[in-house]
């Protein structure tokens, strides 16, 4: 579905990615990691085409370059670390956002439309405010609010990056579960970017592993999640164990 080829890029003199190759195939729930400055945001962006850099990135057997913005929207949704709105939109009007590369005609939303907008906003548990102002919002419930608003685009990959940094413990479990659901369900490719190693080793099939704008380590979290690699790359000792539960790996710092 995805291929980066020999994808390099600088902010100003800086190399944050180095000759990086980097393959997605269709239904797959990707963790990007790494320590900060490793070049993970800057990888998604390159995704999403909002960055050009050396190399080629091909979606869909197509070069990236070729897609118009409105083609590209119906292909890979992003949401970012950070998003805020200069003017005072409802949760409904930045859900419907998510629409605009299905709909026919400014402000016209088709039965079907209504229906994607209506089925988001349930999934992320929004639905009774949808008449609030985005801007009045916790951090947690904008970030609610945003993901239902990518979701709402129906895209074949899905790109976020930390979605739950703003999440209680409830939410987070929850965001994981709904995007693992619809990696299943919906035939969605899902790459996120994440600090929380735990959590993406339980809910996600691959992990790329980012140090110095290169990839480490690359498969799934067992074959990743190692101590010697961990402890090279965030330099702090670590404690790896199994999860009885969940039966997934969980990793402990320590001094």
């Amino acid at each position: 579905m995805l291929e980066l080829k020999n994808i390099k890029f600088n902010y100003g003199s800086r190399r944050v990615l180095d000759g990086l190759n980097f393959f997605v195939s269709t239904d797959e729930f990707v963790a990007i990691i790494g320590p900060n400055g490793a070049g993970k945001s800057t990888l998604l962006k390159i995704i999403d085409g909002l960055v050009d850099p050396q190399g080629e990135v091909v979606l869909q057997d197509k070069i990236l370059a070729e897609y118009t913005r409105k083609q590209l929207a119906r292909q890979v949704a992003y949401l970012p670390q950070d998003t805020e709105f200069s003017f005072a939109y409802t949760v409904d009007e930045v859900v419907r956002m998510g629409r605009y590369p299905h709909v026919k005609g400014i402000g016209y939303y088709s039965p079907a439309d209504e229906q994607v907008i209506d089925r988001v906003l349930t999934l992320m548990e929004v639905q009774d405010f949808r008449e609030r102002y985005f801007n009045e919002l916790s951090g947690g419930e904008k970030q609610r609010v945003l993901i239902a608003s990518a979701l709402a685009q129906e895209p074949k990959i899905l790109l976020l990056d930390e979605p739950t940094t703003a999440l209680d413990l409830h939410h987070q479990i929850a965001i994981y579960q709904i995007l693992q659901e619809q990696q299943k369900t919906k035939n969605l490719t899902v790459i996120i970017v994440t600090h929380d190693i735990n959590l993406a080793a339980q809910y996600c099939n691959r992990m790329v592993l980012l140090y110095q704008g290169r990839i480490i380590s690359d498969g799934k979290p067992d074959e990743v999640l190692k101590f010697k690699v961990l402890q090279n790359t965030f330099g702090v000792k670590v404690y790896i164990d199994i999860n009885p539960i969940t039966n997934s790996l969980y990793i402990l710092p320590y001094a």
